[in-house]
């Protein structure tokens, strides 16, 4: 990565002005296609791998979610970042986020590391040199929209309604979800903005959640009959700690999980196996350590993670009803069919709690909060999913949020287009939200101006078209060769055809792990390290980690590690 790829606020302006010149000049000299498809993108924010029914669930009601899977495509084997952040900066550039300027997690309480600093690619906030998939469409006559969480930015020059949308209602990171404004933690205050300004009062009876999916409908709703085709995203905070929503939905919930999370890790493990997402012979990855059997809690911590499990799942059931609302609102106003609906969850399943992660040293700054049992999930009150339900909710999978285990990177991902008669189906293509800026450009007919120009001053997008995929014309947009990388906090690994290699430095015991290779097609639970067996593949999947460090200008904030260094590294080397 060279140093020429730093720029200065000044020249934002400048740049985003040009931006938006040349784009339009490009697309202009397109033949556009006279009916292109509306786009809808769905992210959840921190869902677990089987909460939806489709996905090994059925203990959350989630039929509009179900509705889509079974009409379109699902995808196993889709891969997001390891975090919130990290995620969206490629999902809309198709950029790795060590290049977009979102090399580690950015937030209220995260910074780079010390070596991080001043870093290309961890500036903590999109890049001037990168263009997002809206401002690509916004250039090529569509109308663009976001509402919900953006975490891209909170500078006035980085919003969203700077970076390609037309309206947008969003808001930064997490905060509590109803119209208080206060942080993730009980404390602080979160800003949301409409159209780049800062929103002074929320209305009553504020939920977030029904806030973002009203306000999409609405913007739609603005221009339906022009002619002119929308790209949506509708960027959820659910079901992202503080766990809280509507009464009445939680209430549905009682006593749903009494049973406890060792049940439903089996249950939820069991329906994965039987949903064709993965083998039938596979393994369950080995239960956490630092999860307690629910058999040795005493009735009244069992009552209190019961019940935030209950709410957890309120948050996602609601999630799917507003879905399901603005799905119904396309289909009332004959725009469903031909619009391309993308549903995926931002990262594996958060698993703060107050014994572990970020949250012990957060919660004690909490003020008037009320976690008695009674008010959890109201107003006022500030719940944690916990490590516990988030081992249950990825199934078989590895650990959870921030991890490079499948747990914390493999995510649900669903795809559905009625009008271009997708064969509704599973695909096992390793796919990525890097593709999702390169399909929806091909969709529209749109070129990237980094492929437009000779010495462009912006990044070329790394993803795969999936159209191939879904139209049925091939299995797989990579070769066995063709490998995805990714890193946060040193947690690393590359994946490559059926092989991985992840290893790192582990943030919960303060040491550093060693290399392991795992064959997922036969062990997705990331069980049985398969390094001394297959040296050939640990020196490929090695050679293509080394690559990718350099590619993208990793730092990694751990110790000196030896497996960086750009020489041959041997097997007897395998520890980071």
């Amino acid at each position: 990565m060279s140093s020429g790829m730093t720029f200065s606020h000044f020249h934002f302006r400048v740049l985003l002005g040009l931006q938006l010149l040349l784009l339009t000049s490009w697309v202009q000299a397109r033949d556009v296609p006279s009916e292109r498809p509306n786009i809808l993108l769905i992210v959840a924010d921190d869902m677990a791998y089987t909460d939806i029914g489709a996905f090994g669930g059925g203990d959350i009601q989630t039929p509009n979610l179900d509705e889509l899977a079974n009409r379109g495509m699902v995808f196993s084997r889709f891969y997001a970042g390891a975090s919130c952040s990290t995620t969206r900066s490629m999902l809309l550039t198709s950029v790795d986020n060590h290049r977009a300027g979102l090399g580690t997690m950015v937030g209220a309480y995260a910074r780079p590391a010390p070596n991080q600093e001043g870093q290309p690619g961890y500036e903590g906030h999109l890049r001037d040199d990168v263009v997002t998939v809206a401002s690509l469409l916004q250039a090529s006559g569509y109308h663009t929209y976001m509402t919900g969480k953006w975490h891209l930015g909170a500078s006035a020059h980085n919003r969203p309604s700077r970076r390609g949308f037309d309206k947008t209602f969003a808001i930064q990171q997490n905060s509590d979800y109803f119209d208080d404004q206060i942080g993730s933690f009980g404390f602080g205050k979160r800003d949301y903005w409409r159209d780049g300004q800062v929103v002074e009062q929320l209305p009553e009876n504020f939920y977030q959640t029904r806030a973002f999916a009203d306000e999409m409908i609405q913007y739609i709703d603005s221009h339906k009959d022009d002619g002119q085709p929308f790209f949506g995203y509708l960027a959820f905070t659910a079901p992202h700690y503080p766990l809280q929503a509507p009464e009445d939905i939680i209430d549905s919930y009682q006593g749903r999980y009494d049973e406890g999370y060792d049940v439903l890790r089996q249950k939820r493990g069991q329906a994965l196996l039987q949903s064709g997402l993965i083998g039938a012979a596979a393994s369950y990855s080995a239960e956490r350590a630092d999860v307690q059997p629910w058999e040795s809690l005493t009735q009244q911590e069992q009552a209190v993670s019961a019940r935030a499990m209950e709410i957890y799942a309120a948050m996602v059931d609601e999630m799917d009803r507003n879905i399901g609302k603005v799905l119904a609102y396309l289909k009332h106003n004959n725009l469903y069919d031909n619009t391309l609906v993308v549903f995926l969850s931002d990262n594996g399943a958060e698993g703060a709690s107050a014994t572990r992660g970020h949250a012990p040293a957060l919660l004690p700054l909490a003020r008037n909060i009320d976690n008695r049992l009674q008010n959890m999930g109201r107003r006022g009150s500030v719940v944690l999913y916990s490590h516990t339900w988030a081992t249950a909710g990825q199934g078989v999978f590895r650990d959870y949020k921030f991890s490079g285990a499948e747990g914390g990177v493999r995510v649900p991902a669903i795809i559905s287009w009625p009008a271009a008669g997708l064969k509704p189906g599973i695909s096992h293509a390793i796919t990525s939200v890097l593709d999702f800026l390169p399909t929806v450009a091909e969709l529209a007919d749109v070129q990237h101006p980094a492929h437009g120009q000779q010495d462009s001053p912006y990044q070329a997008p790394e993803g795969k078209s999936l159209l191939p995929l879904l139209s049925g014309a091939v299995d797989a947009v990579r070769s066995e060769h063709d490998y995805l990388g990714f890193e946060l906090w040193s947690g690393r690994g590359v994946v490559a055809g059926d092989w991985k290699l992840t290893g790192g430095y582990n943030q919960d015991l303060g040491q550093i792990e060693p290399w392991q290779l795992f064959n997922l097609a036969q062990d997705p639970g990331e069980q049985h390290d398969l390094s001394d067996q297959e040296p050939a593949v640990f020196q490929r999947m090695l050679g293509y980690w080394l690559d990718y460090v350099e590619r993208n200008g990793v730092v990694i904030a751990a110790p000196d590690v030896p497996a960086l260094r750009k020489p041959a590294v041997s097997v007897s080397s395998r520890h980071p």
